[in-house]
């Protein structure tokens, strides 16, 4: 079975991370949840970030989803989703996405209020969402 292509390719017409509610940190943001996805994903058996072909596979779109700075303390949460990749065609819609999971959230509190506790934040979410999408994706895949 070839590897699980995980498409990560995130830029203007293919916002996969958004980082909005991150303020000027947006942009850090957005690029800090890229590279935990690529990171976890290559590291994990049975999965690359390279597409060949006519990859199949999923993609994790992440957000921010909570930024608040009280304190001294950053408190910000993640939401994400899992979808099929690539888009499949339907009658009813012409291509689409087909969602394997939508319920993907998780919180949690760094220390101090710079922009590098905003993304530390932002990076240990992510990572844990990630590491957590791993077996969805696999058990998901053997379906297809």
């Amino acid at each position: 079975m070839p590897p699980i292509f995980v498409n990560t390719d995130h830029g203007l017409k293919n916002k996969l991370y958004n980082g909005t509610k991150a303020g000027k940190a947006a942009a850090a943001a957005e690029g800090k949840m890229q590279r935990v996805v690529k990171r976890i994903i290559d590291k994990a058996a049975g999965f690359t970030t390279i597409q060949s072909g006519q990859a199949k596979g999923y993609v994790i779109r992440l957000e921010v989803s909570k930024v608040e700075r009280t304190g001294h303390q950053t408190k910000c949460g993640l939401s994400g989703s899992i979808v099929r990749y690539p888009p499949t065609a339907t009658r009813e819609r012409g291509k689409g996405e087909e969602m394997v999971s939508t319920n993907m959230t998780g919180n949690a509190t760094a220390d101090g209020t710079s922009e590098g506790s905003l993304l530390d934040c932002i990076e240990a979410i992510a990572e844990d969402l990630v590491s957590k999408s791993i077996p969805i994706m696999r058990a998901d895949y053997l379906k297809r």
